[in-house]
């Protein structure tokens, strides 16, 4: 029963760590393509109206991605506990 919550929980972990350095790449690369559009503004309001498309566009991902971030902790967290009530099941099942 422990092992496979060990084995659970590292995968679960490990596809956790992979998402957030996904979604840090994903935004490292908008952060880039902001400054290098910035760069190429000829003057102030098209950069104020860069920097607020950019600033809706970026509000818009996080909140994706924390969506995407907390259904992944929350499948994580049940398929790790999956093994554990099994366990207790089978176990007050035997004791009954």
């Amino acid at each position: 029963m422990l092992e496979g919550t060990y084995a659970t929980a590292s995968k679960g972990a490990t596809d956790l760590t992979l998402k957030s350095i996904e979604i840090a790449r994903t935004n490292t690369n908008a952060g880039f393509d902001f400054v290098t559009e910035l760069l190429g503004v000829k003057s102030l309001s098209e950069a104020v109206e860069l920097t607020s498309a950019h600033t809706r566009k970026q509000f818009d991902a996080f909140m994706a991605q924390g969506k995407e971030l907390s259904a992944l902790a929350q499948k994580v967290a049940t398929e790790t506990s999956e093994p554990i009530k099994s366990g207790m099941n089978k176990a007050f099942k035997v004791a009954a």
